[in-house]
Parts: structure tokens; sequence; C-alpha cells
């Protein structure tokens, strides 16, 4: 019972309650609390927004992050950029279970907790290859259900300057184990045909890290966009094959992520101009959940929020909240 009413607590309040006793202190720290503290916080989310500030020298712009700082999208004045609270700036991504993610060069990685303000360096990766051969990165992070703790899944493909050509065979797995901050090789699948320098950001489901990959043009189902999936406790790679729909949509027309805690997809026809979700309820099975009403000068689909509502972009480039419940749109005045 009290742990269900600590979770509900915001984390500057844990943060004071560590020091009532070592056995608190350890309960907030211990990743099965940590989760359960997600979950029970998800209602109360807040936006990243990720932009290119050109204002101050537009031939060398600078990639921004700012945090809403009304949860309920009420207020769209921003605090100040998350990066000026970083001791580093390098690749940034996030946030993926809380935390963020940066990139120090390739072979140093470093996870951000901006509730917190904690900075924890990860143990130096060793790497095949030099730094200036990495061609692209690909990880995830998510809990591993059976043993009650996180790990980070890092994938790194490099490429050869000489030959001018990515270096499929020569791909890099590695686990890190929360548990005893430790990292490890990973075998036993082959990427030949996977595109991954196309790959955007990993989403975490039911013990699973799922990323949106393309695929080899001679897929036997003639399908250009897989699911990869890496179920964090077997430590096992699998492909979803998504809608059929996703075979006639252009990629910059389609976001997969988390639609009522199911795998979907956020597609825009552009042909009738309006939106499609398409929801996974059931494994393997795709259903379409709904089609909106027309949307006009719209172009693009940005991502999943909260309360059945989702981002889209403007054909100007803004940002925009559409609701499809009551077909409101809410401008953010922000590109």
């Amino acid at each position: 019972m009290v742990v269900e009413i600590l979770s509900k607590f915001p984390v500057k309040s844990l943060l004071r309650f560590r020091c009532v006793c070592k056995s608190w202190y350890e309960l907030f720290e211990s990743p099965s609390f940590i989760s359960k503290h997600l979950k029970a916080g998800n209602s109360n989310t807040r936006l990243i927004l990720r932009y290119v500030d050109s204002s101050d020298d537009p031939e060398y712009p600078r990639l921004r992050y700012c945090l809403f700082l009304d949860p309920t999208l009420a207020n769209i004045s921003l605090e100040e950029d998350l990066i000026l609270l970083i001791p580093i700036e390098e690749h940034f991504r996030g946030p993926f279970e809380g935390l963020f993610i940066m990139f120090i060069g390739g072979d140093e990685i470093a996870l951000y907790n901006h509730a917190t303000r904690d900075l924890k360096f990860l143990p130096k990766l060793t790497l095949i290859d030099n730094l200036e051969s990495i061609y692209t990165i690909m990880f995830g992070l998510g809990l591993d259900p059976k043993c009650n703790y996180y790990k980070l899944v890092y994938i790194v493909t490099y490429h050869d300057s000489e030959l001018g050509k990515v270096l499929n065979d020569s791909r890099q797995v590695f686990i890190y184990s929360f548990s005893d901050n430790s990292w490890r090789n990973f075998q036993g699948f082959e990427f030949g045909m996977y595109d991954l320098d196309e790959v955007l950001d990993c989403t975490y489901h039911n013990g699973a890290c799922h990323w949106l990959v393309p695929f080899g043009a001679f897929h036997p189902l003639c399908c250009h966009y897989v699911i990869l999936s890496f179920d964090m406790s077997d430590e096992v790679f699998e492909e979803i094959l998504g809608p059929n729909c996703l075979l006639e949509i252009s990629p910059k027309h389609t976001v997969f992520g988390l639609y009522n805690d199911s795998l979907s997809f956020l597609v825009f026809d552009e042909r009738e101009s309006c939106f499609d979700i398409w929801t996974m309820k059931e494994r393997y099975h795709w259903t379409k959940e709904f089609s909106t009403t027309p949307i006009l000068a719209v172009d693009a689909p940005i991502g999943f929020w909260k309360n059945d509502t989702f981002f889209i972009r403007s054909n100007t480039e803004e940002l925009l909240l559409y609701d499809p419940n009551s077909e409101e749109i809410i401008d953010f005045q922000h590109k």
C-alpha cells in the first residue's frame, strides 16, 4: 500500500523522501519502483520539442531541445533549452522511460534524468573499428520484466570511406545491463537486409523494443518497411509485418508508436488529406481504428500524444495538435 501511494508522488517529493530512511532510498533506486512510478505518471507526461533554430546564424543552425512547462499544453511557453542543463553537447535522444540518451563520439554513452538532473556515464564500449568509420547508431531502452531491471540495446553500423559503402556484415550489437553496470556483445542475428540509417526512435512495449526499419528491396512479401522487435528478457530479435497500407504510403507520411497502449501507426493519406490510425491489439493482426475527416493545409504526422490526440505538421511546417473526438486543432506557433 505504501509503495502504491509513493509511486504517485512527483519526483521532487521522492528526492526529499530518500533521506527518511535507508529502505526508502533503496526502494526509490530499484528498477521495479522506477517502472511503477513511470506508469503512474504517464498522464502527466510533458512535451519536449526538438527543432532547428537558425535565428543566430542561418548558415549554421542549431538543434535545440525545449520543454513545455505545462503538461496539459494549455500554456505553450517553453522552459530554457534542455541542452543548457547538460554539460555536453552531443547526440541527444529521448526521453525513453524518463531518461535521455547522449552519445559522445560513438564509444561513450551518458544517461540523463531531467527530473533529478542526474547525469550518468556508462562504461566505454569496445568497438571493432575506429570511431571515424561509424555510420549509424540504433538503440533501445526498456525493462526486462523477468529480471525486473533495465537494459539498453546499442547497434553500431560501420562504413568504409575508401570503398564508399556501408559494411552491413560488420554490425555490432551491445547490451548494457543496469543491474551490474556492464556491457556485453550480442551475436546471432543477421542485419544484412535492414537499412538502419533511416531508423528513428525506439518504441518500448510489453517487454520488447520495437523499431520501424526499411527492408531490402527483395523481401519475399514486398513490404518495404517492417517492425524489428527485440525481447528484453529472452534477448531475441523478431520481424513483424505492418499493415498493408505501408506498401503505398511514403515513409514521411507514417509514424510508428503507442496509441492507447497498443503498437500503432499514424498514417497520412495524401489523396484524401486525412489521417488513419492502425493498431495491433492482437499479435500480428492490424486493425484500422478510425480515419479523420479531411484536414486542410497539413502534410505529415509527427507523433502520438495523450487522450487520443496526436501531433501533425502544417504545410507551413508549424506544429499542430489534433483531437479526433472534437476535431479541434491547436496551433503552437512553433516550427
